[in-house]
């Protein structure tokens, strides 16, 4: 029943913000995981984005997230923005916390390239946890002048 909750708000929310033909693509990497992110324009105000959880030998169970953010400041170098984590996986259920998040748009001439430093607090399990990760996202149809 969580799973089908989850699935359906994700659902819903990323097709509102993906309306606009600008889709984003992330690979993002903790300690024990990498995710594979698919989201909407993370210049937007409001922006999201839906994860998958990819394990490996060690640490192979299944999970989703979707993630919603604001954009508290947003320049052609950075973006600093803050959200909502709704997530599920196989090995404890459900999880939601805070999401942090600072982007950095390094090339000059290729901002739709940016490398992802998140930090995200959240409650599973009945424990508090914290997670950070680095990854790096790709903006595609984002014109920049």
């Amino acid at each position: 029943m969580r799973l089908k909750f989850v699935l359906c708000a994700f659902t819903t929310l990323l097709s509102i913000q993906m309306s606009n033909a600008q889709v984003t693509v992330g690979v993002y990497h903790g300690s024990f995981y990498s995710q594979l992110g698919i989201g909407s324009n993370p210049e937007n105000k409001f922006f999201a984005e839906g994860r998958l959880f990819a394990g490996d030998i060690l640490n192979s169970f299944f999970g989703i997230e979707g993630i919603g953010q604001y954009n508290f400041i947003s320049s052609d170098w950075y973006n600093l923005s803050a959200g909502i984590m709704l997530g599920y996986n196989e090995y404890d259920e459900g999880q939601y916390g805070l999401h942090g998040m600072v982007s950095v748009k390094p090339i000059e001439n290729h901002r739709n390239l940016a490398i992802i430093m998140e930090a995200t607090p959240f409650r599973s399990f009945e424990t508090f946890n914290l997670r950070a990760n680095l990854g790096v996202r790709y903006t595609f149809g984002r014109n920049r002048e």
